[in-house]
């Protein structure tokens, strides 16, 4: 039978689409079609939904012929038959990466490059970064994980300051030594709250930064084995963060005492 309308042609077209289980899997957990270079897709296929790599290439294709198709891009959500818009046209400048399995209370902010610089990183790098590692060790550490829209400018606006200022706590990172990310660290210090700093390893030391707090190396590689063992460093580094909140040695706290010595 003929769909009665254009419309609802294109529902029942995305509708099948989603009896796909991996394909269905895959759109939300990239919150869209917008899928990485094969050299971090491929690790995520292989730990995450458990893809047997000899499909990978196969997939790939099918995955982006059929949502190019059905104009699937990003802000996709398979609770609803149809795609929604960006949260950057909802108005929204951030977005929910994790939740804790035990409500906490707890939220924490998550602040990195928006995109590859550096002809080193591959399309996708911080993508992987965020998804892979942060937010999974935030949540086991009993933070909804919270980060600003990647689909929308990377001017920082109101909403991300608000969250840089209220979270509970905030995870930056320095990789390639970001003047945003860096800014947005300025801003945090200044209200002298929790911060984990992380950044991949052969990133050039800040030295002021260096000296005052503990930063958290990952192996850039991001294979499945190296996000596995780092998951669980940066898991007891975010934790550690939070729970030495009080007693840990910050820069306000020495622009104080210095202060009140002179």
């Amino acid at each position: 039978m003929y769909a009665p309308s254009k419309q609802e042609e294109d529902a029942r077209l995305r509708e099948a689409l989603l009896r796909v289980e991996i394909f269905r899997k895959v759109l939300d957990y990239y919150k869209g079609a917008n899928l990485p270079e094969m050299q971090y897709l491929g690790n995520t296929l292989v730990r995450e939904f458990h893809l047997d790599p000899a499909l990978h290439d196969e997939f790939s294709r099918l995955f982006r012929e059929n949502t190019a198709f059905l104009k699937i891009g990003s802000g996709f959500s398979s609770d609803q038959p149809e795609p929604t818009r960006s949260p950057e046209r909802h108005g929204d400048a951030t977005v929910v990466m994790a939740e804790p399995k035990k409500e906490t209370g707890l939220r924490c902010f998550a602040i990195m490059p928006f995109r590859e610089r550096e002809t080193a990183r591959s399309l996708g790098f911080f993508d992987e970064v965020l998804r892979a590692l942060i937010a999974p060790s935030g949540r086991d550490a009993g933070f909804e994980v919270v980060t600003a829209n990647r689909d929308g400018s990377d001017v920082i606006q109101a909403t991300i300051v608000n969250q840089l200022l209220d979270a509970d706590l905030v995870i930056a990172d320095l990789t390639e030594n970001n003047p945003n990310v860096l800014f947005e660290l300025g801003l945090r210090i200044a209200e002298d709250k929790p911060i984990a700093l992380i950044r991949a390893k052969g990133t050039p030391a800040i030295f002021d930064v260096d000296n005052m707090l503990r930063v958290f190396e990952y192996d850039p590689n991001l294979w499945t084995s190296t996000i596995e063992h780092d998951r669980t460093k940066l898991l007891e580094h975010i934790k550690g963060s939070w729970e030495n909140r009080d007693s840990a040695l910050t820069f306000m706290k020495i622009l104080r005492d210095r202060k009140a010595a002179s």
